[in-house]
């Protein structure tokens, strides 16, 4: 079981992809829902920058969602500051939800 500061460090990042139990572990541990909905498969896309699974497609969840997510169920979403960079978002996201849950930077 994840502490809520280690989910509160994971839904810092937009570059991730979690397994989706781990998703549910850090949804849990922020006291919000985990909808299958986030769930997405992914897939390699041979693009050297892009996403290479180790082994073909696999089910997963996109960090940033899962940011957007918690922000969304805290009723702290439509206060965040939009930013063109998925980590730059992510963070914006969880600076929301540490001030919704009493989190002292």
């Amino acid at each position: 079981m994840l502490s809520r500061k280690e989910a509160l460090q994971s839904i810092e990042t937009g570059h991730a992809i979690y397994a989706p139990s781990v998703a549910a572990e850090i949804c849990e541990a922020l006291g919000v829902s985990f909808p299958k909905s986030l769930v997405q498969v992914y897939e390699s896309d041979g693009h050297p920058l892009g996403v290479t699974m180790y082994r073909g497609p696999a089910a997963g969840v996109w960090s940033l969602e899962l940011s957007r997510h918690v922000a969304e169920c805290l009723g702290v979403k439509e206060k965040a500051r939009g930013f063109l960079g998925r980590g730059s978002q992510a963070r914006e996201y969880a600076r929301l939800v540490k001030e919704a849950l009493g989190v002292r930077a």
